[in-house]
């Protein structure tokens, strides 16, 4: 004799499913969407040297694990000194080009590039470690520059924004004889794991109106989290560098909700003769944008001091 199931035995199995699929959808959708963060949907960049009338020379080099960056050199007829950028997460170099062009004018040759898994440049295979890989792929364009024969006993500069802070100070750390003067926009911080809360607090307004609730939100910005530090699996931070004699400017945007001025001021004794310059009005990594005459005056004058004036024939180029 078969014995059904009561209706309330089948209505609580209902009630089980409700509860359980919402958790599964945000637990999915913040993994999506810290992978995106570091493997973003693949374009070419919106601008180019050439877009800026600049003429460039194409490079691909090969980063961490051989993953092809592509790179773009641009020169500077009598220009001694070399100054690459590094964008942002889920950016590519397009979003450097207007400082490239400041760069350019004011006497220096420029290089920049899009980071793996970014723009026009190379998938990398591995889906842990990200973070170290990102540091060595900027070291491997930074030696690039030091081989070019044009280019040798240049002094180097980099310049880094969000990610790109951590990498540029890395590369500084390894070549201190070489990279005279960093500039970090909007990072490093101290705290990577609270960093990567906040960036997802900062996307609340974004997400389905049914995640943004305070359970699920707890829920997705913890599984976010988690992913984002599998993905990165950050080192040691912040690194002791040996020489303090590199000039270093950190620039921090005063309503930036990721990176924090606090974040960026609490490093700043492990970097005792750094500038700091607090952007009001600026967001993460708008300060390029929103205050773009005195960001070029800025990272300008801090590459005199690392470098002495630009050659006259450079500027004059």
């Amino acid at each position: 004799m078969t014995t059904q199931r009561s209706g309330p035995g089948r209505f609580g199995d209902l009630r089980e499913v409700v509860r359980i699929v919402p958790v599964a959808q945000v637990i999915s959708q913040a993994v999506v969407g810290a992978w995106r963060i570091y493997h973003p949907k693949r374009r070419p960049p919106r601008h180019t040297p050439a877009s800026l009338g600049l003429s460039a020379e194409r490079v691909w080099v090969h980063g961490a694990d051989g993953v092809r960056l592509a790179c773009w050199f641009v020169p500077r007829a009598g220009a001694r000194n070399v100054v690459v950028l590094g964008h942002g997460m889920a950016r590519d170099s397009g979003m450097v080009m207007p400082l490239v062009k400041v760069l350019h004018e004011a006497g220096y040759h420029v290089a920049t590039f899009d980071m793996r898994n970014h723009g026009e440049s190379g998938d990398g295979d591995w889906w842990r470690g990200q973070s170290p890989r990102y540091a060595i792929d900027f070291h491997h364009v930074v030696r690039h520059l030091m081989q070019r024969p044009e280019l040798a006993g240049a002094k180097i500069a980099c310049v880094g924004f969000s990610m790109g802070a951590w990498t540029a100070l890395a590369v500084a750390n390894l070549e201190p004889e070489t990279v005279r003067a960093v500039v970090c926009d909007s990072g490093p911080t101290l705290d990577i794991k609270a960093t990567i809360r906040r960036m997802y607090a900062a996307g609340r307004s974004r997400l389905p109106v049914e995640h943004r609730g305070p359970i699920l939100f707890r829920i997705g910005r913890q599984a976010f989290t988690l992913a984002s530090l599998a993905f990165l699996r950050p080192e040691a931070w912040p690194q002791e560098f040996a020489d303090h004699s590199i000039e270093l400017l950190f620039i921090a945007g005063a309503e930036d909700p990721v990176v924090r001025p606090d974040d960026v001021r609490d490093q700043l004794r492990w970097y005792p003769k750094a500038e700091l310059w607090m952007v009001p009005r600026a967001n993460h990594v708008t300060a390029l944008v929103v205050a773009s005459e005195e960001y070029g005056r800025r990272v300008l004058g801090l590459l005199e001091k690392a470098f002495g004036p630009p050659p006259v024939e450079a500027v004059g180029a």
